[in-house]
Order: structure tokens, then sequence, then C-alpha cells
């Protein structure tokens, strides 16, 4: 039997300082902590063909894992989509090895259909090397099962992983999230950005770096439900209802948790 639940993910991250050190031993031991961080930069810098100092997975140190769990139903024909729960994976003290911990042990209890936007071009390698870093065991993650089209980490495997990245851009070009959001009528992104991860974990600001990975994933779902609809798997109707249901969660939730107000706001004027 396929998924029965889809999962959105997403994962905020910030430069591995202690792998640094250990790689180029010489060169970052007089540095202090944002001197590092630049020598990662530039390192990647000079050794990308493109110009780009973003670092590789190995470099990635995960702060949050945000997550948007729905059910996986069938309608007349049409597989529907119905909102359950919105949340980071863990408590915001909680170090890299317990979030990767508590979200392989979820993944576990349940029968999953991934939704990332890049997350196999990102996402799925920090997961997979992150687990290794810490040695936890990750096998449903891992397992490419029985063939090639039911595991994780495939292009092809979409009832497993749909990467809407990947999918959006035929898997040639690949679109930003902020600009696909925008050119839907989605949020897209707020007052954050991934480039700025780093200083508020540098300010102790976790929980606004978790708000902002929720977020991520809200407005990864409601592409995803988008996409499916552009596709004609998904009726208008379909669409227009758990767009409400997922308006009517964030009207209930904005006063206690003031980033999805602020979601929500920007997505009344979004269209």
């Amino acid at each position: 039997m396929g998924p029965r639940k889809l999962l959105v993910f997403d994962l905020e991250t910030v430069p591995d300082l202690a792998l640094a050190r250990k790689l180029w031993k010489d060169e970052c031991k007089d540095l202090d902590d944002l001197a590092c961080v630049e020598y990662i930069y530039e390192h990647h810098r000079k050794a990308s063909s493109s110009g780009s100092d973003f670092p590789r997975p190995s470099f990635h140190k995960i702060v949050a894992i945000g997550c948007l769990l729905a059910d996986i139903e069938y309608e007349d024909g049409y597989e529907t989509y119905h909102f359950r729960k919105l949340g980071c994976i863990g408590d915001e003290g909680d170090d890299e090895a317990t979030l990767l911990k508590k979200f392989f042990d979820f993944g576990a209890r349940e029968n999953l259909r991934l939704v990332s936007f890049n997350g196999l071009g990102f996402d799925n390698p920090v997961l997979k090397l992150r687990a290794l870093h810490h040695h936890i065991p990750a096998k449903w993650f891992m397992n490419h099962l029985s063939s090639k089209w039911d595991n994780y980490h495939s292009k092809n495997a979409l009832a497993y992983h749909a990467d809407l990245a990947e999918m959006l851009g035929s898997y040639r070009a690949m679109p930003k999230l902020d600009e696909v959001c925008t050119l839907a009528g989605l949020p897209g992104k707020l007052d954050v950005s991934g480039s700025k991860v780093y200083e508020m974990h540098l300010r102790g600001e976790m929980q606004g770096i978790r708000d902002y990975c929720e977020t991520d994933v809200l407005n990864t779902y409601l592409l995803y439900l988008h996409h499916q609809h552009l596709g004609g798997l998904l009726p208008t109707q379909t669409l227009a209802d758990e767009f409400a249901k997922v308006r009517e969660y964030l009207e209930l939730n904005l006063e206690k948790r003031p980033h999805l107000g602020q979601f929500l706001e920007a997505w009344n004027n979004a269209n």
C-alpha cells in the first residue's frame, strides 16, 4: 500500500564550524567563529564553477526541521489531502542529534509521502550526512524498498517524495520558492530568508527560526496543492475547500502564534 500521509518538510541550517576546524586545522586555528564562517563561504566560492559560496550539504548543521502533516485520502477517483498539523520537530532547545532522532522516529511510525522544495538536492543529503555524523539509524528514510520507484531519493519516485523545485522546473531549471509562490498568489518569504538564519542563531532567536521554517512548509504545502490542481489531479472545489481549511487553522492560531497571522495577512494581500 502506498503512503497514507503527506509530510511537507523543510530544514533550517547553520554552518558547521566544528567540521571546518577539523578539516582546515591550520587555516582556521586563529579564526573566531564569524571569520571561520567566512572561510567556509570563501572556500566553497573558490571551489564552485558558478562562483556560488553556498556550502556543500556536509557543512550544514540542522537547527530546525519544519513539518506539516496532512492525510492522503481518495474521493471520487481523486487523491485528496486534509491538513492535520503544523509545527517544528522537537523543542526549541534540542540539539541536532535530538532533532534528527525525533524526526526519524516519527517517520518510522507513519506511512509517508514527503513533499519538499529542493529536498532532493539539499534537504535529503543534509539529513543523510548529519545522521551519519551522529550515527543515528534512519531505516525508513534510507531504505530503497523493493524497486527504484519506491524510495525517498529518486526523481522518479513521486509517490514517495515530491520535490516541487524539480517538478516545476521540469528537472532542468531550478526556481526559487519565493518566486514561484509569488507567481501563484501565495505569501512567499515574509521578513526572514534563509540567509538570515545564521545571524538569528547567533542572537539566540531560535523561536524566530522555527517560526520562519513553519511559514516555508506552509508555502510548500499550498504550492503542492496548486501543482496537483494544475495537473488535473485535484478538483477546483477540493482545492478551494482545503485552502479554506488551512485559512481556518491560521485564523484560530494567529493570536497565540503571530507569524501565522502575518502569513494569513500576506496571503490575503497576495491575490
